[in-house]
């Protein structure tokens, strides 16, 4: 009887797992930054599809303000930059001026299926 309820739960976490990027779902809440526009008119657009993103890697000016802007063109995703203030659920935008030059990993945020753990890209701060 153990075993039976063992394979019942495991086909149910994976039905969900896949669920997560396997189409639309219910409109969710966002988060969207009420700051202004960047002064300077930067912006950058990372759009999130079925395990990648639209680019691999993403270049902004250090000590210049920058809006990001992300959407998923394709299943429920959202992104976290490490090391800096941005989580951004489904659609949404966010003005950050990163100070210090470097690397950051933007991450998928939310678990969307068998290869959430490859959805990378990196943020260059020259």
């Amino acid at each position: 009887m153990k075993k039976w309820g063992f394979i019942l739960s495991t086909l149910v976490v994976s039905a969900v797992m896949l669920a997560g990027c396997g189409g639309e779902s219910k409109p969710q809440a966002t988060e969207t930054s009420q700051s202004a526009p960047a002064a300077s008119g930067n912006a950058i657009n990372i759009e999130a599809s079925n395990w990648k993103f639209n680019q691999d890697k993403f270049e902004v000016k250090a000590g210049e303000p920058v809006t990001i802007n992300f959407k998923s063109a394709e299943g429920f995703h959202g992104i976290t930059i490490e090391g800096l203030d941005v989580n951004i659920q489904k659609e949404g935008s966010k003005t950050i001026t990163p100070d210090k030059p470097g690397e950051y990993q933007i991450l998928c945020s939310i678990p969307c299926g068998p290869d959430h753990g490859k959805m990378a890209a990196t943020l260059v701060v020259k």
